[in-house]
C-alpha cells in the first residue's frame, strides 16, 4: 500500500519537499494508517508533521478516550498535537441542521486555525477510495450533477490533500496489521440514522455482492473521468465570463443577452448557476430548479420579466439585458442558515426552524412535537387506509426536500383546488390558534409547500395512474 500512496502523491503532486503539514488523525483506522503513512515518506520529503484532532463531543466518554489516545500517540511519536474540542450537540442546542454538516463546517474551521498556527503548506486528510465511491453514490441519488459525481478531490484548493484516496479500506487494514498499529473504533459508523452509513453498510455490500464485486474501484474511476471533464468544462467557463463582458456594478451584475446565447447550453447553465451562488450567502440553496428558472426567462418568449429567488436574489429582464440583483437587506430576513435570530416578521415568536429530508429516513420535529417517517414504495403498495399517512408522485417532487415553518408569503395548491391559497389562509381555515401556526411543520420542495402534515396535500404532487414510484410520508 505505500508503493501506491506514493504514486497517488506522485500523480496529484500532492507534497513539495520541506512542507510543513497537519496530519488530520481522529483515531481510527484511516486517520491512523494515514498518519503512519505519513511519518514512512516525512524523511524521504524533509517533511515537519503536526496532528490536528478534533472532539465533536457526540459520544460521551468515547470522543474523551478517542482524544486522549490521539494525545499520547502523538507524544510517543513525538510530533505535536493541535486538539480542540467543539461540541456539536451544544451547537446544534442554537442551531439547526444536520450534524455531518455542522460537524464538518467546525472541523475545516479549525483545520484554517492550525494552519494559520503552526504556518502549515498541506492538510492532509484519510479519505480512501471506498469513501469516494460512498461520497458519489451519495451525491448521485442526491440528483448531482458533474460538480457532484466528480466525488471527492485528491487536491482541493491547493492546500487539502488526500493520500490514501486510492487505496481500499481493505488495504489500510492489511497496512494496519502489518505495521502492528493500535486504532480506535467509531461506534456512530454502524448507526444507519445516516445517509452514508446506510449506503456503506447495505447499499454498497448488496451491490458488489449481486452486481460488481469490484464497484469501488470502477466508481472511483468513473469519479476521476468526471473530475478531469469538469475541469475542462470550468476551463471554458471561466474564458468565456472574460469574453461575455459582463459589468459588475455594486450588487448587481449585467449580462447581454444576444452574446449569452451564443454559448453552448452547459456553458450557459454552469455561469448563471456561478453567478447566482457568488451572490448568496449560501451556496447550498441555490439549486438547478432556481438555475433553469433563470434560463427559462432568458430564452422564454417574454423581452421583460423579474424572479424572485432565495436568499434576496432578484433576477430581472428587461429586453435584450438580465439583471441579477443581491437585496441584502432581503437576504438577511430569509436566510434559513441565520437561525439563532428571530425575523422582523416573525408574528408568532418562534425562530425559523428546517430539516433536511434523506430518503428513506425519519426526522424529529422538537418544535412541533412531531416525527415522519419517508420511504419510497411502489404504486400497488400504497393503503390509502393508513392513519397519518400521505403518498405523493415521487417524480413530481424537485429535491432537495426540507421540512421547515411559515414564511411570509408561502402558498399552496391543496388537494383538489384548482389554484394556488395562501398557508396562512389554510391555517386561518382550518381554525389553527395563531400560537401553533409558527410551529407547523411544511414540508417543502425547491418550487412549492407540498404537505402540512395533518391538515392539507399538494395537488401537485397527488398520485395518478401515470405514477412510477410513491413517497410515502407518516407521522409517527
Amino acid at each position: 500500500m505505500l508503493q501506491k500512496v506514493r504514486q497517488t502523491i506522485e500523480k496529484y503532486k500532492m507534497l513539495d519537499a520541506e512542507d510543513r503539514v497537519g496530519v488530520a488523525v481522529s483515531g481510527g483506522p484511516d486517520s491512523i494508517a494515514l498518519l503512519r503513512v505519513m511519518t514512512n515518506i516525512a524523511a524521504e520529503f524533509r517533511l515537519s508533521l503536526v496532528i490536528i484532532h478534533v472532539n465533536h463531543d457526540l459520544r460521551g466518554e468515547e470522543s474523551e478516550r478517542e482524544e486522549r489516545f490521539v494525545r499520547t500517540l502523538g507524544e510517543s511519536m513525538k510530533i505535536p498535537v493541535a486538539a480542540r474540542k467543539i461540541s456539536i450537540p451544544a451547537i446544534r442546542k442554537r442551531e439547526q441542521g444536520s450534524v455531518e454538516n455542522i460537524s464538518r463546517r467546525e472541523r475545516y474551521g479549525y483545520f484554517e486555525e492550525v494552519k494559520e498556527s503552526y504556518s502549515l503548506d498541506k492538510i492532509a486528510l484519510g479519505h480512501n477510495q471506498d469513501d469516494q465511491a460512498e461520497t458519489v453514490i451519495m451525491k448521485f441519488l442526491r440528483g448531482s450533477g458533474l460538480e457532484g459525481l466528480r466525488g471527492i478531490l485528491p487536491v482541493r484548493d491547493g492546500m487539502y490533500v488526500r493520500p490514501l484516496i486510492e487505496a481500499t479500506r481493505e488495504e489500510i487494514l492489511v497496512f494496519l496489521r502489518e505495521e502492528g498499529a493500535q486504532y480506535m473504533t467509531d461506534s456512530s459508523n454502524v448507526d444507519d440514522i445516516y445517509v452514508r452509513n446506510r449506503i456503506r453498510n447495505r447499499l454498497i455490500p448488496a451491490l458488489k455482492e449481486q452486481y460488481n464485486p469490484r464497484l469501488a474501484e470502477n466508481i472511483a474511476r468513473m469519479a476521476d473521468i468526471i473530475r478531469l471533464e469538469n475541469d475542462f468544462i470550468e476551463q471554458y467557463v471561466k474564458d468565456a465570463l472574460l469574453k461575455l463582458n459582463i459589468i459588475y456594478e455594486g450588487n448587481k451584475v449585467g449580462i447581454n443577452i444576444p452574446d449569452f446565447k451564443l454559448l453552448p447550453p452547459v456553458i450557459r447553465l454552469r455561469i448563471i448557476k456561478r453567478l447566482l451562488q457568488n451572490r448568496s450567502s449560501s451556496k447550498m440553496k441555490i439549486s438547478y430548479v432556481h438555475v433553469k428558472a433563470v434560463i427559462g426567462l432568458i430564452e422564454g418568449p417574454r423581452s421583460n420579466g423579474l424572479l424572485d429567488l432565495p436568499l434576496g436574489i432578484m433576477v430581472r429582464r428587461e429586453y435584450d439585458n438580465l439583471t441579477i440583483v443581491k437585496d441584502e437587506v432581503s437576504s438577511k430576513l430569509t436566510d434559513p442558515h441565520d437561525k439563532n435570530k428571530k425575523r422582523k416578521d416573525d408574528k408568532w415568536g418562534v425562530n425559523d426552524y428546517y430539516y433536511d429530508i434523506f430518503i428513506p429516513g425519519t426526522v424529529k420535529i422538537k418544535e412541533a412535537g412531531l416525527t415522519i417517517d419517508f420511504s419510497c414504495i411502489g404504486i400497488e403498495q400504497i393503503d390509502f387506509n393508513a392513519e397519518n399517512t400521505v403518498f405523493m408522485d415521487y417524480d413530481s417532487l424537485t429535491f432537495p426536500l426540507i421540512i421547515r415553518n411559515i414564511r411570509a408569503g408561502d402558498r399552496m395548491q391543496p388537494l383538489g383546488l384548482g389554484g394556488t391559497k395562501k398557508v396562512k389562509s389554510i391555517f386561518i381555515d382550518k381554525k389553527i390558534p395563531r400560537s401553533k401556526r409558527g410551529k407547523t411543520p411544511l414540508l417543502v420542495d425547491q418550487i412549492s409547500v407540498l404537505w402540512i402534515p395533518g391538515i392539507k396535500l399538494s395537488d401537485r404532487v397527488r398520485v395518478t395512474d401515470a405514477t412510477k414510484t410513491v413517497l410515502r410520508a407518516e407521522i409517527i
